[in-house]
């Protein structure tokens, strides 16, 4: 809860990812709220109030994932909409906004998505979920200590830079440090 409030006020993209481990640490611990408080809740170093507080947000994450019937896979309502949000945005960053900063980065990483894109098929989804996705699949890997070629290696740091400049560009536009009024032709 505490790692998740402060990734949702300073990165979004860090935020998903970390709300997807949270997703998978529920569904290791079968929903079970008395395990994740023994393996998770316990082991920050905070005050009963709070430990109540994370023990609470947990609870209520668990609800939402019954309710909408992630107890095998899937996301989130809610860290969907960030998803789309994050989409919507991107596709603003290329094409309406013309950052070019942000355009420079998408040509880097666009042919890595292509291929991402075509080995996962339908299940790829857009662009920006396609980056996340790989990312969380990398994130993963490690965790099992599994070998990731260096082509992986470089194909993910472009996904990673991407989704930094985006977040980078998320968190200006809800500061109202940057507006996407103003419209390039192309």
């Amino acid at each position: 809860m505490l790692i998740a409030q402060e990734k949702e006020r300073s990165n979004i993209a860090e935020y998903i990812l970390y709300m997807w481990q949270i997703e998978d640490i529920i569904r290791s611990n079968e929903f079970d709220l008395e395990q994740i408080q023994d393996l998770v809740i316990n082991k920050f170093e905070v005050s009963e109030e709070l430990r109540s507080e994370m023990k609470l947000w947990y609870q209520n994450l668990i609800e939402q994932m019954l309710k909408q019937g992630l107890s095998e896979k899937g996301h989130l309502r809610s860290n969907l909409s960030y998803l789309e949000e994050l989409n919507n945005l991107h596709n603003s960053l290329l094409t309406t906004v013309q950052d070019q900063e942000y355009q420079q980065q998408y040509l880097k990483s666009r042919q890595n998505i292509e291929n991402f894109i075509k080995k996962m098929g339908d299940t790829a989804g857009n662009e920006i979920y396609s980056c996340f996705t790989a990312l969380y699949a990398l994130f993963l890997l490690k965790l099992n200590k599994s070998d990731v070629s260096t082509e992986t290696k470089e194909a993910m740091r472009t996904f990673s830079d991407l989704l930094a400049l985006l977040a980078d560009r998320y968190h200006k536009i809800q500061k109202g440090a940057l507006t996407l009024s103003k419209e390039k032709s192309n």
